[in-house]
């Protein structure tokens, strides 16, 4: 299985909805400004419907060809918002006739907010529904603009500010959601990558005890046995024994500081400070690496083995409801690999139906493999189990 392809961040998720949002706002806007536009056309200036009315239509099939691919055509956005205001500016001079209701443009003008929203902030988008507003109020007094009552032309522009500043705001606001949302992710993934260590950790102070009860306390009830002892031969004995025990501590603080390669047939020695931790499901582990295989693991990778185990069989022991876990060891000769199983024979799961933002698996397992070159994968279905299934590239054919 290959590693787990990168999470979209809530940010880019956003700004789609946000590109998409505005697309939908902008078809609604136009289909209600057709038939001020079809009304007003004869009377508008051929360089004026050329320059704004060509711009604004080309601005905006750029808005939602973009929105269809999920983006923000920023500076389609941009160019969108600089038209409505300029071309408003300029209806006097492109309408000289007196009209009977407002220019067309009123209804682009929460759109303008919105687009300089999405493009730039809620700062500059508000100070252009002001800046709109106002001159949309003068131009409606005005005959070209419909000679509208002051009270009229002040609540229209009002309208259009006070709208397009709240739409600006939500879209901020959900931009602000998803920025706080990618931190407290980011957050989430130290810890757990934090927490990954610590249990790593554990696991190394249980081969630690292991050591210490098979080794060094042997040593010392057989030196305490033959402190009174009357023959030589117990006596070298006990010493053997002791300094056997104190050089394999002394190797063990020089692998945890050095990393060294490991032999191949000592990962499943290695694994079985696994099953001793009581918190975990009964483990059985059984190896098919030859004692003699001449297949060296480097350090780094045998810890990324060890550590990617340790998670699986504390996720089955909390999640699977099983009763056992079994662990097999293996060399595969012809694709030249070297595999480790764990199974259990839980409830199982479907993988695909597995959030990509739960990092038991993703970072615990699939990532911590792909680290140093090997592979990770997951096999398991409902009510069959689950085959946690780890492999490395030994280099031998």
């Amino acid at each position: 299985m290959a590693a787990a392809a990168r999470v979209r961040t809530h940010r880019a998720a956003a700004e789609t909805v946000i590109a998409r949002s505005i697309a939908v706002f902008a078809i609604a806007v136009s289909a209600r400004a057709v038939g001020d536009l079809v009304v007003e056309m004869p009377s508008t200036a051929l360089w004026w419907g050329i320059v704004f009315g060509g711009g604004i239509a080309f601005s905006l099939t750029v808005i939602l060809a973009a929105a269809i691919r999920g983006s923000l055509a920023r500076s389609a956005m941009g160019s969108f918002a600089a038209l409505v205001a300029v071309g408003l500016t300029l209806w006097p001079l492109g309408h000289p006739g007196p009209e009977t209701g407002p220019p067309w443009l009123w209804h682009f003008l929460m759109l303008g907010t919105t687009c300089l929203a999405g493009a730039t902030g809620p700062w500059t988008a508000s100070m252009y529904a002001i800046a709109t507003a106002t001159m949309f109020a003068l131009v409606r007094a005005t005959p070209s603009g419909g000679a509208a009552w002051a009270e009229v032309a002040v609540q229209d522009a009002a309208y259009a500010a006070i709208v397009g500043i709240a739409l600006s705001v939500a879209i901020q606001a959900m931009r602000l959601g998803a920025r706080q949302s990618d931190s407290a992710e980011e957050e989430a993934v130290e810890a757990y990558q934090e927490s990954a260590s610590a249990r790593a950790d554990l696991a190394e102070r249980h081969r630690l005890a292991a050591l210490l009860h098979d080794t060094v306390m042997t040593a010392l009830v057989l030196v305490a046995r033959t402190g009174r002892a009357a023959t030589l031969a117990e006596r070298s004995s006990a010493s053997k024994a002791a300094a056997e025990g104190l050089r394999q501590l002394e190797g063990y603080a020089v692998g945890q500081l050095a990393v060294d390669p490991v032999p191949a047939s000592e990962i499943p020695a290695r694994l079985q400070t696994i099953s001793e931790n009581t918190a975990f499901l009964p483990v059985d582990i059984y190896s098919q690496v030859p004692p003699d295989a001449d297949v060296i693991v480097p350090g780094i990778v045998a810890s990324a083995i060890i550590e990617a185990t340790y998670t699986a069989v504390d996720n089955a022991s909390r999640h699977s409801g099983a009763n056992a876990v079994r662990i097999n060891v293996s060399l595969l000769a012809a694709p030249g690999r070297l595999r480790v199983e764990i199974a259990d024979n839980g409830r199982g799961f479907d993988p695909d139906g597995v959030s990509q933002r739960r990092l038991g698996i993703r970072l615990s397992m699939v990532q911590r493999m792909s680290d140093v070159g090997g592979v990770a994968s997951v096999v398991s279905a409902p009510g069959q189990g689950t085959r946690i299934i780890l492999e490395w590239n030994t280099g031998h054919d």
